[in-house]
């Protein structure tokens, strides 16, 4: 198990460095000049002087943004010769992308293309209330689906299981898009049912930054109980239908029968034997948390204006926000690889039969 840790770590590295060679080459493949992009929130006005300045502002950004560097650690030029070879140039550390994969490391991003402020300033409160959303709609969901997908199991073809599966089809057939409009529409329209805010995660008039945290989570709260919903609908009905297949298939095999031969009880054969080799699946889904905290909150983030990484992602897109682009494409690359590994370390703690090291 060590060993196998080890390695997948170490197998990260070249993963990591090939989502940092594509995200560094989209922002210097993107449109404009950052320099120019960014001096507009330092512009001073027209004149000489006021142009003698600006002058001076530019090559100040291209030193902080490190264009003034060579692009690469090294480059290829051709000989003046007759026949021209290609003579290559090394420049060591000094060099942009460097410069960009050492900031990266810390978090530095750069300066948003929208308002100039510092992407890392932007991105990390959205993550964090991003994560949160995701993982605690996701173990709403696995408190309710296993149990669900347990009694279906325990009497299959019985009305629950019959009925649940009808419920569970529908519900997964609904895209989660169409059920969060449904939600906002009907309990916060004015017209039908107003119970909830209809967009943001606080009310910028009457919320004060000076309550405790219990008052705040007591204004948040009606603000997220739509988009909490709707998260946890779109795991529900997949999490219930693959608890019950995975322990209908465990409740044909041999040692479950040995085990009920033994004269356990048929709680305990389900609860405590076959529940275990059936929860292996959703392991997956468990590594799946970190990468869906980026990419799969942006539909609804946008639908109820929810501040999050996902909803910055779409006014980054919509407004051309290069450099918050290429940060949540690299976090989100970094969280994938990471939510993989956790899911083959998760696997090889569940079922002791899986071995890595052979």
């Amino acid at each position: 198990m060590l060993n196998y840790t080890i390695r997948r770590l170490l197998w990260m590295v070249p993963t990591l460095l090939a989502i940092a060679l594509f995200s560094f080459w989209i922002s210097i493949e993107a449109p404009g000049d950052p320099v120019e992009r960014l001096m507009q929130f330092s512009d001073d006005g027209s004149g000489s002087a006021n142009q003698q300045r600006t002058e001076q502002l530019k090559e100040q950004w291209r030193q902080r943004l490190g264009l003034d560097k060579p692009l690469f650690y090294y480059s290829m030029s051709a000989t003046e010769t007759d026949f021209p070879l290609p003579r290559p140039h090394f420049h060591g550390l000094n060099n942009q992308f460097h410069h960009w994969l050492r900031n990266a490391i810390r978090g530095d991003f750069g300066y948003s293309y929208f308002d100039g402020e510092a992407v890392g300033t932007k991105l990390w409160p959205k993550l964090r209330l991003s994560f949160l959303l995701t993982v605690s709609s996701l173990l709403l969901a696995f408190a309710i689906s296993i149990p669900i997908g347990v009694f279906g199991a325990s009497r299959p073809d019985g009305h629950f299981d019959r009925y649940s599966a009808l419920v569970m089809f529908m519900m997964y057939s609904l895209p989660t898009f169409f059920v969060g409009t449904l939600l906002l529409y009907t309990f916060s329209n004015p017209d039908v049912l107003y119970w909830f805010p209809e967009a943001g995660i606080q009310n910028p008039v009457t919320f004060d930054h000076d309550w405790s945290l219990g008052r705040k989570l007591q204004h948040w709260l009606p603000h997220l109980v739509l988009p909490f919903v709707t998260f946890t609908y779109g795991s529900l009905a997949y999490l219930s239908r693959i608890t019950r297949s995975g322990l209908a298939e465990e409740q044909q095999k041999d040692y479950i029968t040995t085990a009920r031969a033994k004269g356990l009880s048929e709680r305990k054969v389900l609860w405590k034997h076959s529940l275990r080799n059936a929860l292996i699946p959703l392991i997956t889904v468990i590594g799946q948390v970190f990468p869906i905290t980026v990419g799969g909150s942006v539909i609804i983030e946008t639908i109820f204006s929810l501040p999050g990484i996902g909803w910055e992602a779409y006014r980054a897109i919509m407004n051309y926000d290069y450099p918050v682009i290429v940060a949540i494409f690299t976090l989100g690359g970094l969280l994938t690889v990471v939510g993989y590994i956790t899911s083959d370390l998760l696997y090889a703690w569940a079922d002791p039969r899986i071995r890595y090291d052979r």
